[in-house]
């Protein structure tokens, strides 16, 4: 997790948000600081976001089962942004 030590700038790798640095995202979604300014910080953001969807799904009310399958499907899409996104950098 983010410990607030400043990170090193480097590349961002992000695909989410060109004006977005990788060290926003590694504070925003309490990430190793270790995966800013390398290609795996794009997944580490979409299963963080799948955490998230999976926990307020189950905070409004959904049963455990059905909040997985909904936080499964936009893992899958965005899992899907993320690699033709990567693609069309190529």
């Amino acid at each position: 997790m983010f410990d607030n030590e400043p990170l090193e700038k480097g590349q961002s790798y992000n695909v989410f948000r060109d004006e977005v640095d990788d060290s926003v995202l590694v504070k925003q979604y309490g990430l190793n600081p270790k995966l800013a300014y390398t290609p795996q910080i794009n997944m580490a953001v979409v299963n963080a976001q799948h955490k998230m969807t999976y926990d307020t799904l189950i905070g409004q009310g959904k049963k455990p089962k059905q909040a997985m399958i909904i936080a499964d499907n936009h893992r899958r899409a965005a899992s899907q942004r993320v690699s033709a996104a990567i693609k069309a950098r190529k």
